[in-house]
């Protein structure tokens, strides 16, 4: 140290220190870059810059004295923590909350149906109802048939023969109206 130094006061080992530098009190020495802003608050810098493009972050485009343009650090912290606080009021609303998840769940119900259709696991209403009428088409074919073939195949008369195509009309019915 020499006596100039002694004179204006200056210590030589706190000279280069940050708040030896700058003005705290300066708003323009305290804009930092958006590499900075999102090493502060955990994002990256793209989103940085989208905040800062959707109004949520300020930016200053107006060089300070040192000539820097930027984020100004403690009005970025703050914007950021309102938006993240009114965000989450938002999402406070029970209602919403419901709402949300009623969706989110729909959602991942017709994610498992797709998954399930294209492993074959599931199949189209219109396909099985299409299948089971020409199943149930067939059986009644079949049923109906039954009488004049007993009748055929022991000689029955055309009385018993009515009687068993009757009870199995009725049968059918019965089923149908099930």
């Amino acid at each position: 140290m020499n006596d100039i130094d002694d004179f204006l006061g200056f210590d030589a080992e706190t000279v280069d220190e940050p708040s030896h530098r700058e003005s705290p009190t300066d708003p323009a020495d305290d804009l930092v870059t958006s590499g900075e802003v999102a090493d502060w608050i955990g994002l990256t810098t793209s989103r940085v810059s989208q905040l800062a493009r959707d109004g949520v972050l300020p930016r200053s485009d107006m060089p300070g004295p040192h000539g820097r343009t930027g984020y100004p650090l403690k009005a970025v912290v703050r914007a950021y923590t309102e938006y993240l606080r009114s965000r989450s009021v938002k999402t406070s609303d029970p209602e919403l909350a419901a709402a949300k998840l009623r969706l989110t769940q729909a959602q991942a119900d017709k994610t498992e149906a797709l998954a399930a259709r294209n492993r074959g696991d599931l199949l189209e209403a219109q396909a099985v109802a299409k299948a089971w009428i020409a199943v149930t088409t067939d059986l009644r074919a079949a049923l109906l048939a039954v009488p004049e073939r007993v009748a055929g195949q022991l000689g029955l008369d055309r009385d018993t023969t009515a009687a068993i195509d009757a009870e199995v009309r009725t049968a059918l019915e019965v089923i149908a109206n099930d």
